[in-house]
């Protein structure tokens, strides 16, 4: 399906980083997110999106589009870092790699700096279970995040540069199958945290932002696509979010701006009904891969 022209329009820099790379300097501690990745008007094209091929957003600024809508921290809403161990194929751990990246994203930002801590813990836990132990025992990336606990900006440059490591290491080991499943695990996470605070506290900028995410779901099937045959596990999670596509692409206000280019959100406002069948869906895939172990 090609992208929704409403949700070119709708794209900030935010999610136009998103879309391609997160660019952020992680040589010193005290550097942090430039502040493009917050702000602007810029447009990106769906040329713009295919000529990047997989790169995909990091989960710190996934967490950071739900934080700018006003998403607020909820405790007891994110996966169980207990649950790292029981974790025992590579697709799993991968996953749940994924997982607990974006649970530890939204516990930096919201300054909750010990959960942050024993998430970290969960992603080196399983970094080390799939050949990405050098991420962090090549670096001094753990050792900066605990001497940091309390500095939310130098916290958000270690994330940046986890993420940044994470992918060299994935590239230098000829594990590049396994990019789309960490950052599918982070997305769905992201998603379902973001659903859970919703139903808690309705916001219509929270809403927004849901549905904006789903310009980047696209990109992240045409990644696992490519790589399915490289893990059989693969090929029954692209079916879960093939569903989910179709799930937001039946909904009324979805088709009647495929109709109409020219119209945005503003115009047609999606309903809390038809968002709460995309929540509703993205807690099956949740609840299903989150129990995989």
């Amino acid at each position: 399906m090609k992208l929704p022209q409403v949700f070119l329009k709708l794209l900030t820099p935010t999610l136009v980083l998103g879309a391609l790379v997160f660019q952020t300097s992680c040589s010193g501690d005290s550097e942090t997110a430039s502040n493009d990745t917050l702000t602007g008007d810029s447009v990106i094209t769906e040329t713009d999106i295919e000529d990047e091929g997989g790169m995909l957003p990091s989960p710190l600024q996934v967490a950071a589009i739900f934080k700018s809508s006003g998403l607020k921290y909820l405790p007891g809403i994110t996966s169980s870092a207990e649950k790292a161990s029981s974790y025992s194929t590579t697709f799993t751990r991968a996953w749940s790699m994924g997982v607990y990246s974006a649970d530890m994203a939204y516990c930096v930002l919201n300054k909750q700096t010990q959960p942050a801590q024993t998430y970290l813990k969960a992603v080196r836990s399983q970094a080390e279970q799939i050949n990405l132990g050098k991420i962090f025992a090549q670096t001094s990336l753990f050792d900066r995040f605990n001497n940091n606990l309390g500095n939310e900006d130098s916290l958000q440059s270690i994330l940046a540069g986890i993420k940044e490591e994470t992918d060299a290491q994935l590239l230098s080991n000829d594990q590049n199958h396994l990019y789309g499943v960490i950052f599918a695990g982070a997305w769905i996470e992201s998603l379902h945290i973001a659903g859970k605070v919703y139903e808690q506290e309705p916001n219509e900028q929270v809403m927004l932002k849901l549905f904006e995410q789903m310009v980047i779901l696209e990109s992240i099937t045409k990644e696992l696509e490519r790589n399915k045959s490289k893990d059989e596990s693969i090929a029954p999670l692209l079916a879960d979010l093939n569903s989910l596509q179709d799930v937001f692409n039946g909904l009324a206000s979805v088709k009647k701006m495929n109709e109409n280019p020219d119209l945005g959100f503003g115009d047609v406002k999606p309903t809390k009904e038809e968002l709460m069948m995309l929540i509703k869906k993205v807690e099956e895939i949740h609840s299903k891969t989150v129990t995989k172990a």
